[in-house]
Formats: C-alpha cells, structure tokens, sequence
C-alpha cells in the first residue's frame, strides 16, 4: 500500500526554490530588483565577456566601454531571457559577440563614408590652394607615381592614422605584409631622391 502525503503549499515553493540552479536564482533575484544581485552577476561574468571582447576588437579602451555597453543590454533584456533556450553564459555570450560586431560594422561604415567623401571634395581640393609649398610638390606627384597598393597604403598610415593592425583589416591582407608594403614604398620614394636606406 502507498501512502501519499500532501504538503503545504508554502513547502512546495521552498521545494521548487531549491531545485532552481544558482544562474536560476540569481536571474530571479536581478528581476526582483535585490540588492547587489547585478553587481554579483557583473563581477561572476564581467572578466570572461572582457575577454571575448578583446579577441575581437583587440583594443583595451574600446573593449571596456562596449563591455559596459554590453551589461547595460543585459539589464535590459533580462526579462526577455529563456532558460529553457540557453545558458545564462552563453545568451550574455551572444550579446557581448552582438555587441562587438555591431561596433565593428559601424566604425567600418563612418571610415567607407569618410573616404568617399575625401574622393569626392578631392579635386576641390586639388584647384583650391592659397600658397605653393615647393617642398611638397614633388613629394606629391612621387607619392601619386607608386602604385595603387602602395599609396592606398601610404595614405591610411601617414595621412589617416591607422596603425598597421587597422590597414591589415581595413584592406583584409596578413599584417607582415601591409608592413613589407610600407617598408617597399618607403624605399622606393627614397631611391627617388637618392637617400640611403
């Protein structure tokens, strides 16, 4: 013969948080606004998603603001969280990769914007001119001389200020060879005025 026993209902609650995981109550204890439950979830994750950061981005200062960005999002979008579709880990993950990318593509769409606009106001530029600097204008039509890869290069390291990591990515070529690239068109600028190398 079986015998069942009913419990309270007050029991059951006490039974189920029990069963709940820690990532489960912690979720809980954010939604219900308790005190340094966020602050807890920051310091258990923060250390991971600023590591997943900088293998994208590859920037410290950058990677720290969007990782503040990325918590943000999370308080956000807590009650939206699904359990039952993923780890806490890995739905922050996919935010935090989200985030990154978002912040690739948008810095590389102001830097295509940007160049289209200097292509454009080039030749205004090219006619309007109040004084001759002699120095420069041999350097100029030299610099214009080399070939396109060359000065393509050239130009987003001396006149835009990528570093050489930024021109890798920008042109998609192995970071050795945007550096060969700018060591050969340096040398070659410098055959034209006879300087030693």
């Amino acid at each position: 013969m079986h015998a069942f026993i009913l419990t309270h209902s007050s029991n059951a609650k006490s039974l189920q948080l029990k069963c709940k995981t820690s990532e489960q109550l912690l979720v809980g204890n954010i939604l219900d606004n308790r005190e340094g439950s966020f602050s807890q979830l920051y310091e258990m994750y923060a250390p991971n998603l600023m590591g997943v950061l900088m293998k994208i981005l590859n920037q410290q200062e950058t990677a720290e603001d969007l990782l503040q960005e990325v918590f943000l999002k999370i308080k956000r979008y807590l009650p939206l969280y699904d359990e039952k579709k993923a780890r806490l880990f890995t739905w922050m993950l996919n935010i935090t990769r989200n985030t990154a990318f978002d912040y690739l593509r948008l810095k590389s769409s102001k830097q295509s914007k940007s160049t289209i606009e200097i292509d454009v106001h080039h030749s205004e530029l090219e006619s309007f001119s109040h004084s001759v600097n002699t120095d420069t204008i041999d350097l100029k039509k030299l610099v214009l001389g080399l070939n396109e890869k060359h000065r393509t290069i050239l130009e987003l390291s001396y006149y835009q200020g990528y570093t050489h990591l930024e021109i890798a990515e920008e042109l998609n070529m192995p970071l050795g060879s945007v550096k060969t690239s700018i060591r050969q068109a340096i040398l070659i600028l410098r055959g034209f005025f006879s300087l030693p190398g």
